[in-house]
């Protein structure tokens, strides 16, 4: 659990409250499976009791310490040196692209324009206007938010706003094929330290085992590869948690790059309408709704004038809809479009067919769905 009074630890309590309801307007699955926080030794015995201390602390809700026996009984496939464990009935999970994709269509359905392939070059601040500039083409903004990750002291240091450092700290991951969603109900990590949680084994809300992350200070802000070494870590971590890693299922392996600040929290702050939001490391998914709560009031209270838009659309239709329809009804739809029934992800069911639909409408919803 995270050091009680910092921003990380409010903003996750208060963001993993509103998560459900967040997903559940934007068409995202959303599972409320539990975690599981094992440990092996006695010195693991005082950190999970030291973490059990911070979240009652910070207002975690149904959170228990339970012996290994105890554990097992949740889930089966736990190894049998696990002693002693802490159990969060509260931990859930959600796809961090589904919602960060979900959460942009329907920012654009509610009028923000979306530019991509926009490096910004430079920033300058005229009168009361910031002037974003990339290679060929300029913005102007009255506020700007810098949530630029790795790179976020970089922006602010444009502007000369910036008073922290961030660095990567690289994580891999491997993913096991649908066939091993059964393995585990829950979300497992095992007892963490300084570097972070550690590797965890955890079911995805499309049925597929997520195994990992490594945790890896670097210093190649692009460095995105996998590697031998990091495969090979994953896969022993993963095996100190459950009896059995069928490694042979693996259908892929990826990695990302951690924003670590220099403060050991979250960074958010505004000076000047310019706003920082930066060192979003874990927790920052499950803060995610809760630190643009906090972002919005922040704005408030400088003093810039905000006003609620009167025909925000809050929800989202979710894009699911060909791969959840029964049988006959997917016949139905590939009679009408052979594309349908042209499969280019097995595990996910992605069909050839990738169908965007927008209503013209200014009051309906745009829908964006990919199939």
């Amino acid at each position: 659990m995270l050091k009680s009074g910092t921003l990380k630890a409010k903003l996750n309590v208060e963001g993993s409250k509103m998560m459900a309801k967040v997903a559940s307007d934007l068409g995202v699955k959303y599972i409320n499976n539990g975690s599981i926080v094992v440990g092996f030794s006695e010195e693991d015995e005082e950190i999970i009791k030291s973490l059990y201390d911070r979240g009652i602390k910070n207002g975690v809700e149904d959170l228990s310490i339970i012996s290994g026996e105890e554990a097992r009984k949740i889930e089966p496939n736990l190894r049998e040196d696990v002693r002693i464990a802490l159990y969060a009935k509260t931990g859930s999970i959600v796809c961090p692209y589904e919602l960060t994709i979900a959460a942009i269509g329907n920012a654009i359905v509610n009028g923000v324009e979306l530019k991509t392939n926009f490096e910004v070059k430079d920033i300058k601040k005229e009168n009361d206007m910031y002037i974003i500039k990339s290679e060929d083409e300029e913005i102007h903004a009255r506020l700007v938010i810098n949530s630029a990750g790795v790179n976020s002291d970089e922006i602010a240091n444009m502007v000369g706003k910036a008073d922290f450092t961030i660095h990567p700290r690289k994580g891999e991951y491997m993913l096991l094929d649908k066939e091993c969603g059964n393995l585990l109900k829950s979300t497992v990590f095992v007892t963490p330290t300084k570097m972070g949680k550690g590797i965890l084994v955890s079911p995805t809300v499309d049925g597929n085992l997520l195994l990992g992350p490594t945790s890896e200070d670097i210093d190649d802000r692009d460095n995105k590869e996998t590697t031998d070494e990091g495969i090979k870590k994953i896969l022993e971590g993963a095996s100190r948690n459950i009896n059995f890693v069928p490694s042979s299922k693996v259908i892929t392996s990826f990695s990302g790059l951690r924003s670590v600040g220099n403060t050991g929290d979250f960074i958010i702050n505004i000076n000047d309408n310019f706003v920082n939001v930066a060192g979003i490391e874990s927790p920052g998914l499950s803060s995610s709704p809760a630190i643009a709560e906090y972002v919005v009031n922040l704005i408030k209270e400088s003093g810039f004038e905000l006003s609620e838009k009167e025909s925000y659309i809050e929800t989202r239709k979710s894009y699911h809809e060909f791969k959840t329809l029964p049988l006959e009804e997917k016949n139905k739809v590939i009679a009408k479009d052979p594309r349908y029934g042209k499969i280019v992800c097995r595990c996910e069911e992605v069909t050839l067919r990738r169908n965007y639909l927008c209503n013209k409408s200014r009051t309906k919803s745009k829908r964006y769905r990919w199939n």
